[in-house]
């Protein structure tokens, strides 16, 4: 188990790959929950161009889908965010604030269940998400990514049915909010950085 302070990683696999890498603080890792700090600011690496230049949200998911091989720097930018992560659970529950501190939802990442390693947490992203607003309202996200993802072969019917299922079991238990919406991370620590081997898999 990590301790509160310690810099780890969380790692999205794609394709036997890494596709996304986002140097995290732990909070707290215990058997029952996973509390990771993710700073604004903090350098990444994600699917980039040949050039190396950032893959827009602008194109299509197939068009993204198949430019996913080539990994390059990225940054997290203005956004504080802590991710809570029951273990075993197949998905994370986001807090999002702006680089001040002024709180805008939860985001409802579904992914695999993630899995410990030498410099932190592998996962894998499954494309649909659920935003909940500061007011509680709440919307499915990417829906159309994940037809998408049907038809390009990434999920078969029954895994995309098994993943928007864990977003309704979600949704039906309603963790929001969640009682961190006053957490701050400790003022000494510092922005994470990239770990040597994070390539690795």
């Amino acid at each position: 188990m990590w301790g509160s302070g310690d810099r780890v990683v969380v790692r999205y696999i794609r394709r036997g790959r890494v596709s996304w890498v986002r140097p995290v603080t732990v909070v707290e890792d215990r058997d029952d929950l996973n509390v990771l700090f993710l700073s604004a600011g903090t350098p990444t690496k994600e699917p980039v161009h040949d050039d190396g230049s950032p893959i827009p949200r602008s194109l299509t998911y197939e068009q993204r889908f198949q430019l996913d091989g080539r990994v390059g720097d990225g940054n997290w930018g203005g956004h504080q965010t802590l991710l809570i992560t029951p273990p075993g659970a197949a998905h994370s529950i986001w807090l999002f604030w702006t680089e001040p501190w002024e709180f805008t939802g939860w985001y409802v990442n579904l992914q695999e269940p993630q899995t410990r390693t030498p410099i932190g947490f592998d996962t894998s992203d499954q494309v649909l998400d659920i935003w909940v607003e500061p007011d509680l309202t709440w919307s499915w996200k990417d829906e159309d990514e994940l037809e998408d993802a049907i038809r390009l072969g990434r999920f078969s019917p029954d895994e995309a049915a098994a993943i928007r299922a864990e977003g309704e079991n979600v949704v039906a238990a309603w963790p929001f909010p969640t009682g961190w919406e006053d957490w701050r991370p400790d003022p000494a620590w510092p922005v994470p950085q990239l770990p040597v081997g994070w390539e690795r898999v």
